[in-house]
């Protein structure tokens, strides 16, 4: 692959090209990085590469005729995608450095000052990239992350390539922890789990501090990996023990007709395992049987003209949150809670936040619903993940059950429809 890098200070690129396994894969012929200097194709007497912007305003503009005849020179020698760095760019991702690194060549434009004059942009140009959301004194730098990420994806050019796999973004996380000797340094120990020769636990632990740092860090990566993140296996628990009171006292409500029917629908609806209906008092249980007998009864079906025996058999009612867990365990094997509040809670996750963990972190997720004001103190810190409330127009808060269930399970679980362009 080769590099041209256009620039008005070819010597800050010495040391960069003369060290470390850029030097290397230089001297294997796996890259070939030239540095054009852009002065001696300027047509001013004086070496100017720059001019006072039409319309007024502060700095210096690059001119066009230096850089056009250079890139005129250039792509005479073969084609090649021409990039100019410049902090209006399309964000340069690990993502960008793998397409980068499928081309043959690249012509890395380094501007400076307040930019490059824009005909050189619109007809010279084939994209450009910045490095993220600040301004450096120019290109340079920017030139050389271009090179650094795309260089090392070519075959060859890493010793192991098994040591890119891993790495922060490649598989849209941030890198987990490392550690190497001592195993004891300064009364800080290296995690045990890494000492103790089990690959597949070691595999696992890694990918969990790699979601808990990214989830820390950088939620927006994981915002991208759930937008394509499968379906986790999940089921749904309508909870009226624990619940918070008016006065945020745990306290057991009433089953209501309307919630419990409209839960099972949306359960059926969405693919839930199972609907949990979660009480601790007999004869609201009894109230919930009847309910089913009466949904399913032959003469009300037909009076009614529809079928709801998908919809109740999907009903268990059970006493608490960990009687679900164990029936859950019947069939998953790792099961887990999922809360929702009203309130925004510390390290709460997003839809695709949480979608992006889910199918790591378990088999079956148990997504718990609180009736009366909420769910009890007490299951919120028993729950593994908190999901982000829904936001309204104003400081309102408090949807019906019934409403919140609804809008939650279709941001979890519904896919996002892609608009055609």
């Amino acid at each position: 692959m080769r590099f041209d890098l256009l620039t008005i200070f070819p010597g800050i690129f010495d040391s960069f090209l003369g060290e470390s396994l850029l030097k290397k894969a230089r001297d294997k012929g796996l890259v070939d990085v030239r540095v054009h200097d852009l002065r001696p194709f300027t047509e001013s007497k004086h070496g100017k590469t720059d001019d006072a912007p039409f319309g007024g305003g502060a700095g210096m503009v690059m001119t066009p005729q230096p850089l056009a005849d250079a890139l005129d020179v250039l792509k005479k020698e073969g084609p090649a995608k021409t990039i100019l760095l410049s902090p209006r760019g399309n964000p340069f991702t690990q993502e960008k450095a793998r397409e980068l690194a499928r081309e043959k060549r690249l012509i890395l434009v380094c501007g400076r000052y307040e930019g490059v004059d824009e005909r050189i942009v619109e007809h010279w140009i084939d994209e450009e990239i910045s490095l993220g959301d600040y301004v450096l004194n120019g290109g340079e730098v920017a030139a050389m992350a271009v090179v650094e990420a795309v260089f090392r994806l070519i075959p060859g050019a890493v010793g192991s390539p098994e040591s890119l796999s891993g790495e922060s973004h490649e598989a849209g996380l941030l890198e987990y922890p490392q550690y190497t000797r001592p195993e004891e340094f300064r009364g800080h120990k290296v995690p045990d789990i890494l000492l103790s020769g089990h690959h597949e636990n070691i595999r696992k632990w890694r990918h969990e501090q790699a979601l808990k740092k990214t989830a820390e860090v950088r939620p927006d990566l994981l915002e991208r990996l759930g937008e394509d993140a499968p379906i986790p296996r999940f089921s749904i628990a309508l909870v009226h023990h624990p619940v918070a009171g008016k006065n945020g006292n745990e306290i057991a409500s009433s089953i209501t007709t309307l919630d419990v029917h409209d839960m099972a629908r949306y359960g059926k609806t969405f693919g839930a395992e199972r609907i949990y209906i979660i009480t601790p008092v007999a004869d609201q249980k009894v109230l919930v049987e009847r309910m089913k007998s009466h949904w399913t009864d032959e003469e009300y079906l037909k009076k009614q003209n529809v079928r709801r025996e998908g919809t109740v058999e999907l009903l268990v009612t059970l006493p608490s949150v960990e009687d679900a867990v164990a029936h859950a365990r019947k069939r998953s094997k790792r099961v887990k809670l999922l809360a929702t509040t009203a309130r925004r809670e510390p390290g709460a996750v997003s839809a695709d936040q949480w979608r992006a963990l889910a199918a790591e972190e378990a088999d079956e997720w148990i997504i718990l619903f609180g009736t009366a004001y909420g769910l009890g103190k007490s299951l919120m810190e028993r729950a593994d993940r908190t999901l982000l409330p829904i936001d309204g127009a104003g400081a309102f808060n408090h949807l019906p059950v019934r409403g919140a269930s609804a809008i939650i399970l279709d941001r979890l679980i519904s896919r996002k429809r892609k608009e055609p362009k």
